[in-house]
């Protein structure tokens, strides 16, 4: 695993893009590092690739298309990834509520729990887009 730092710049842009396309920070980062290892690895240095382009000498079309193919697999694969941390703290909550507010607790103290699990949830979820 490894961790990067943005500068300001680069910051304000990613929040910028992803509240443009509906995304969260993390998923719209995600994206953006993707992209620019697939302009990397595709010979362009830090300019970000372009379809018109001719591939590069040395590399030919059909892997340009399978980088691009790969790139978008990335992408499905990330936000299904996304979705399903978002559910697995939401039951992670429930399963926590339903814990505390075993049998014989009053109606007003299940309540209090489901809202603390909620808390909990919105809490982590939070940690886990910011991080």
């Amino acid at each position: 695993m490894l961790t990067a730092r943005v500068t300001d710049t680069q910051a304000a842009l990613l929040k910028s893009y992803a509240a443009d396309v509906g995304l969260p920070l993390y998923q719209a980062t995600v994206r953006a590092l993707e992209l620019g290892i697939a302009a990397l690895v595709g010979g362009r240095g830090a300019e970000p690739a372009r379809h018109e382009q001719a591939p590069p000498a040395g590399i030919s079309t059909g892997e340009v298309e399978a980088l691009r193919e790969a790139v978008d697999r990335l992408t499905v694969r990330a936000e299904l990834a996304d979705r399903l941390i978002q559910r697995s703290l939401y039951a992670a909550g429930a399963a926590y509520a339903a814990a505390l507010a075993g049998p014989g607790q009053s109606d007003k103290h299940k309540a209090q729990v489901t809202r603390d699990a909620q808390v909990i949830f919105d809490r982590q979820l939070a940690k886990a887009r910011e991080g």
